[in-house]
């Protein structure tokens, strides 16, 4: 849009004159940014003076109006976006409390809040900075305007239109004035003191005196004032005063009656054409600058609408059509300027009405005021008849034709900008296709239509505007439609510019639906429209190169016939005008553009087509390695679609860009996927490409003159003329066993035509030293559809040739069209790894090319799991053909795993289970080889707990009987083919019992092999589990005895206790033990009071235990402390060792340790003893002995009763009161005479003891008697008894007779 007036694209807003202050200089703008983010720019911050440093610092007021002036002028031009949808700008209320500063910006706050109240938007101006003296021009009523048609000296006269010296005259000239001015203080008056005299202010607020030199000064201020308000106002412009403030003034109680003097006598409006403003930061002085814009918004909409009804008048005025004269034939033939006529008068009054109501931004109306003036021009510009009122004699490319055209495209812009402002997507095209249908039409006449550059240069610049304007409306929110949408709005079928074709009658009626719509009147995005444009430079080049060789070959013929003329005809001019055009730079600028937006729109289709086309026009331009970049980029992604064709097309793009640029590793490669019998071509053609190619590895002169490096084509990233695949038989195998595998290679019915020869074709493989590489030999062509080349068996490896290639063998690698032919080979692996072929090279060397095919096995790809594996066996019979036999799988298999070969011996174990823990348990294993020859073989035994290790072990016994711990392994040594050798070995576990799981490993290595680290040797693993049972079982019953005290009153500090330990041995063996004996062994236990000391014991055995059998020994021990009064704690007692073996069993017995559970004294507290003969009889008196023990060190008192009873009468107290001392005892005897025989209960005594402020009844026991204890095996305390409570019931025999 730049090659158009900007007057004519520019959206107006209404102007704002500004006079008063002036731009800043470049020290004042850099203040003005310091000082912008001050909260306030008072004068009493800055000192009163300061000594010269060479650069004066700007005073408050000149910092102020700097910055008014930049925030004035901070935005000239705006879009119609801007101008008609600003955001909203709440206002801000004045910051200062003090009631001198509210009377100073009283105005502005006024209008400020009423503005923030409404949330009213901030409109835009055009703001101008005027002189302070600037007076309008003054029209002369007899004098036409400088720049109507009818001034002689007007660039229109006599039949121009209009002129955007005309636009440009009105965006000067001011719709509001604003005037800047400063209130009058002291520091104007450089030299002069400031009176000393004090304002004195009364309670209403009345000032009783003021300076008579500041009533002077603002009297001539306000008489200044309104004299530019009345000059102003006289000529329709509304004015208003801004009063800039110092800081110090809005403190000065008398500036607002100041301030109130200078508006009333200037005449202005408080509300309206009256600020204030005071320096301030920088959002304050910006609200302050919208406030004022809003309140003069209104006068400057307005002024416009003056300007309309004064347009619209003069209108009014022009002659009626059927009165004006037409041109005779005379005049359409003469060549001499016309007066414009009645439509070019009408069109620039329509014009003008419409720029005034962009101004007011009246869209809707500024836009059918433009169609109407677009009309207009249309029929202005038509072809002259005698018809026509319009310009006549309009010759083509001339200075009024070009000015009309210029205006017509501009109209248009505006038209279609609106539309799209105002939602109408439909109109915006249906404009857009008049306007290039009309010009379309009249382009024959004028001499420039479809055949010339011209034509398409203009179509090509509307296109690319339009997409413009419709990008910038997305930009500021425009929905591009979605076809479906007209569908289904009603009543759209109806609307002038519709895209839906209604039924028949051009009406949709009830219950009837649109039959579609038409793609053409529906607005797109703009990347169609830049592609359009893009199309269009691209004919307008193909035009301009036509009509420029034709042009050249009239030259020729004139030279020759001599008659060329001196001077350039016009057409000469523009050709010479068109050359200096750069059309690929522009197709390429439309191209991008359109392929930026439809990959913002995510069209993947038409991006890679845009791409393509990018690529033609780099070509065309001479660009090739851009455009073989192109071409490259999109070849990818229609190789990976399978879109063959214009895959093909592509191919031969990059092919002629490669050739042009001589990069021959590029062109081989198109060539060589040009060969593929995917991409569709004549057999002729496809021949010529194999040919080429051959030429440019051969023979092609400038491919040649040089050696190239070695050039790899990956033919699994292209579509390749020969298919590769590998297959292994079988995925494992085994070391020094042959691998076998099969490479195949097939070619289709249409490639290649010619037979093809392969120089050398090279197998890699993950290790290289299985790499092969196959030589091609003969170049005979080979005429088998299908052939197997085994050279599994003819490998001979060698040192010539290139490193790394392996083996080598020489044979034919020739192939032909509708032929497979597969190679076998194999090799040996000595280790136990993953093997796999890598990729496949076929190798196309000449003297200065060395060119791979290589494809890739590394990767799997999407289709391998389609087809089923195949194998090619060699046919059985006599010229016979191969034939092919499925495998299990699908895809291909490329990767073999190398195994060891699995062990040929047999383990068996012999054994007698279960195990008994603590004794030796003998296990055989028999290792049976039936290798073919002698093995050398090492056995690994290794005994395993699900409980962790608790010292199990195993022992091995040798050829001398010696048995040998603490090794797991042991060498068994050399064993014949088809012999076994049997070997002993013992297993032994304690402490637990439970399974064992016994491990036993054999490896072996045969005796031809190396007899290095490194050979190879062979394993085979047997596993067995081994339950393990415990011999014995043993249960624990401790019983404690007291013994009888002494019948003195000392107790003493020492104390015994008598504890019997009786052990039940229970056999828990599935076989008879022999049991050799039981031992007692005490552990050593040293304290300094305690002591354990045995008394009896009976544990003599020596027997046979049959299963279940049980066994009590007996132990009596006695445990004594020496101090009753120090704390006890438990004495380990010992362990029981019982020696034993399997019943028949000779050798060595075995040995299990039984712990015996510990002993503790009894709790030491307050009892009562009763001591009876141990025999009683009938009628025979007997003594009763009451003990009160008292071993505690805590006094006890207590009462007493004796409980009588039937069986007995007694002596002695029936009530007892005493006290016992610590660590003493106290005795009562009675004398019972026995009445009864039998179970009888003996007198009781009662007894109720306190004991540290607690009382509790004593118990009483038997002297003899106490606590009894059960452990089990695993010492674990099963059934505590207490000493019985009622030791009372005795036995009473009958009497006896002498």
């Amino acid at each position: 849009m730049n090659t158009y007036p900007t007057e004519y694209l520019l959206h107006p807003v209404p102007v704002l004159a500004l006079y008063g202050i002036a731009p800043p200089t470049t020290e004042q703008e850099k203040q003005t940014s310091l000082d912008s983010n001050d909260t306030s720019l008072s004068s009493s911050s800055r000192p009163a003076s300061s000594p010269s440093t060479g650069n004066t610092p700007p005073s408050p007021r000149t910092t102020l109006a700097n910055s008014l002036f930049t925030l004035f002028h901070s935005k000239q031009d705006c879009t119609l976006y801007e101008a008609t949808r600003p955001p909203n700008t709440p206002s801000l209320a004045p910051s200062s409390s003090s009631a001198a500063a509210a009377a100073a910006s009283s105005a502005a706050s006024a209008a400020a809040s009423s503005a923030s109240s409404a949330a009213a938007s901030t409109p835009f101006f055009r703001v101008i900075s005027l002189p302070k003296d600037y007076v309008l021009p003054t029209p002369l009523p007899t004098v036409h305007s400088a720049l109507s048609p009818l001034h002689p000296q007007s660039p229109l006269f006599p039949d121009g239109l209009i002129s955007p010296s005309w636009i440009k005259k009105h965006l000067e000239t001011p719709s509001v004035v604003v005037g800047v001015y400063e209130v009058w203080d002291w520091t104007h008056a450089p030299g002069q003191q400031a009176p000393t005299s004090v304002r004195e202010v009364g309670p209403l607020g009345a000032s009783a005196m003021m300076d008579p030199t500041e009533r002077e000064k603002d009297i001539a201020l306000a008489q200044e004032i309104n004299d530019r308000r009345k000059y102003f106002q006289d000529k329709g412009i509304r004015f208003a005063c801004v009063l800039l403030l110092k800081a110090r003034q809005t403190e000065d109680p008398g500036v607002g009656e100041r301030l109130n003097l200078i508006k009333k006598q200037s005449g202005l409006d408080t509300k309206n054409t009256f600020f204030t403003i005071a320096p301030g930061p920088h959002h304050e002085l910006q609200e302050f600058i919208h406030t004022l814009y809003r309140s003069l918004h209104e006068p400057a909409l307005q002024y416009y609408s003056h300007c309309i009804k004064k347009t619209r008048k003069k209108r009014s005025k022009l002659p009626s059509p059927q009165s004006s004269a037409r041109p005779s034939m005379a005049d359409l033939t003469s060549h001499e300027p016309q007066p414009l006529s009645f439509q070019g008068w009408t069109l620039r009054y329509e014009f003008k009405v419409a720029f005034f109501q962009e101004m007011r931004q009246d869209i809707e109306s500024a836009v059918k005021t433009y169609e109407t003036a677009y009309h207009l021009l249309g029929d202005i510009l038509a072809p002259t008849s005698s018809m026509t009122q319009g310009l006549v004699n309009l010759s083509a490319r001339g200075k009024r034709w070009t000015d009309a055209r210029t205006l017509a495209d501009c109209i248009n812009i505006k038209i279609c900008r609106f539309h799209l402002y105002l939602n109408d997507p439909s109109a915006a095209l249906a404009q857009m296709n008049v306007h290039l249908h009309l010009f379309q039409t009249y382009s024959n006449a004028w001499g420039m239509g479809e055949q010339s550059f011209e034509y398409w240069t203009w179509l090509s610049k509307q296109y690319r505007i339009f997409a413009d304007i419709v990008d910038h409306a997305i930009q500021y929110g425009f929905k591009v439609p979605i076809p479906t949408a007209y569908l289904t709005s009603p009543g759209t079928a109806n609307r002038p510019g519709s895209p839906l074709l209604a039924t028949t009658g051009g009406h949709l009626g009830a219950g009837h639906q649109a039959l579609g719509c038409n793609p053409t009147a529906i607005l797109q995005h703009p990347g169609f429209y830049y592609h359009i444009a893009a199309m269009c430079c691209a004919e307008r080049r193909r035009k301009f190169l036509t009509i420029e060789r034709i042009e050249a070959e009239k030259i020729a013929t004139a030279t020759t016939t001599a008659t060329a003329t001196a001077t350039p005809t016009q057409l000469e001019a523009l050709l010479s005008k068109e050359r200096q055009v750069d059309h690929s730079s522009l197709t390429i600028e439309f191209l991008t553009k359109s392929y930026e937006q439809f990959k913002k729109y995510r069209n993947g289709r038409m991006t890679l087509y845009l791409a393509a086309e990018i690529a033609g026009s780099y070509y065309e331009a001479g660009k090739y390695e851009m455009a073989l970049k192109f071409f490259e980029r999109i070849g990818k992604t229609y190789r990976k679609e399978n879109w063959h064709r214009v895959l093909t097309s592509i191919l031969r793009w990059s092919l002629r860009c490669a050739k042009e640029l001589g990069s021959w590793e590029r062109a081989l490669e198109c060539l060589v996927e040009l060969m593929a019998e995917e991409l569709p071509m004549t057999e002729q053609k496809r021949i010529d490409n194999q040919k080429e190619m051959m030429d440019i590895l051969y023979h092609h002169p400038v491919a040649n003159t040089v050696e190239h490096a070695p050039l790899t084509l990956a033919m699994d990233q292209m579509n390749a003329f020969i298919k590769c695949s590998v297959q292994f038989l079988h995925s494992t195998s085994f070391v020094d066993t042959p691998v076998l595998y099969q490479i195949t290679l097939s070619t289709e019915e249409g490639s290649p035509l010619l037979p093809f020869h392969i120089n050398a074709m090279r197998i890699v493989f993950s290790d290289p030293q299985y790499n092969c590489c196959l030589k091609g030999g003969s170049e005979e062509e080979n005429s088998k559809a299908l052939e197997l080349v085994d050279f599994s068996q003819r490998i001979s490896e060698t040192t010539e040739g290139v490193e790394g290639d392996g083996f080598i063998h020489k044979m034919n690698l020739t192939l032909s069209r509708r032929q497979t032919r597969v190679f076998q080979g194999a090799f040996v692996s000595k280790d136990c790894e993953d093997i796999k072929i890598v990729g496949i090279c076929l190798d196309l060397v000449s003297p200065h090319w060395n060119v791979a095919l290589s494809y890739n096995f590394d990767k799997s790809s999407e289709d391998q799991t389609v087809k089923r594996r195949r194998w090619l066996e060699p046919s059985t019979e006599p010229g016979g053909h191969p034939k092919f036999k499925f495998l299990n799988g699908r895809g291909e298999l490329n990767t073999v795993k190398i195994q060891q070969k699995p062990p040929r011996i047999q383990l068996s174990l012999q054994h007698t289970a279960p195990a008994l823990l603590d004794e030796y348990f003998e296990m055989s294993v028999t290792i049976t080889s039936e290798e073919t020859e002698i093995i050398h073989v090492s056995l690994h035994v290794e005994i395993k707990n699900t409980e962790g290790q608790v010292g199990d072990y195993v022992w091995f016994k040798t050829s001398d009987n010696a048995l040998h711990s603490q090794s797991h392994t042991i060498e068994v040594g050399p064993i014949e083919p088809g012999t076994s050798a049997t070997f002993p070995f013992y297993l032994y576990a304690s402490q637990m019992a439970g399974i064992r799981t016994i491990d036993l490993k054999a490896d072996y290595a045969m005796s031809s092999a190396d007899k290095t680290a490194t050979a190879p040797r062979m394993q085979k693993s047997e596993s067995v589990q081994i339950p393990f049972v415990a011999p014995f079982d043993c249960l624990f019953e401790v019983c404690a005895q007291s013994e009888s005290v002494q019948k003195t009153v000392p107790f003493g500090l020492e104390r015994s206790e008598k504890w019997l330990m009786i052990a039940a041995l229970q056999c828990c063996s599935p076989w008879e033990l022999d049991v050799e004996s039981v031992v007692f062994e005490q552990e050593n236990f040293v304290h300094p009071s305690l002591s354990l000391s045995l008394v009896s014991k009976m544990d003599n055995v020596k027997q046979i235990w049959k299963t279940g059998h049980v066994y009590n020994v007996n132990y009596l021990f006695r445990l004594s402390t020496t101090d009753v009064t120090e704390p006890t704690c438990p004495v380990p007692v010992g362990t029981l060792a019982i020696q034993w073996k399997r019943s028949g069993q000779t050798g060595s017995t075995s040995t299990s340790v039984i712990k015996m559970p510990m002993l503790e004294l009894q709790s030491a507290g307050l009892v009562v003893v009763a001591d009876v003969p141990p025999q009683l009889f009938m009628a025979e008196p007997f003594t009763l002995t009451y003990t009160v023990h008292n071993p505690t060190i805590h006094l006890a008192e207590y009462t007493a009763s004796i409980e009588l009873g039937d069986a007995f009468v007694f002596s002695g107290y029936k009530q007892l009161k005493g006290r016992v001392l610590p660590l003493s005892r106290a005795s009562y005897y009675y004398t019972c005479y026995p009445l009864q025989a039998g179970k009888v209960k003996l007198p009781r005594l009662k007894l109720s003891a306190k004991q540290q402020g607690i009382e509790r009844e004593v118990p009483i026991e038997f002297l003899g008697s106490g606590a009894v204890l059960h452990y089990t095996s695993a010492l674990e305390l099963q059934l505590p008894s207490a000493v019985n409570e009622q030791p009372t019931l005795i036995f009473v025999g009958a009497k006896r007779h002498d």
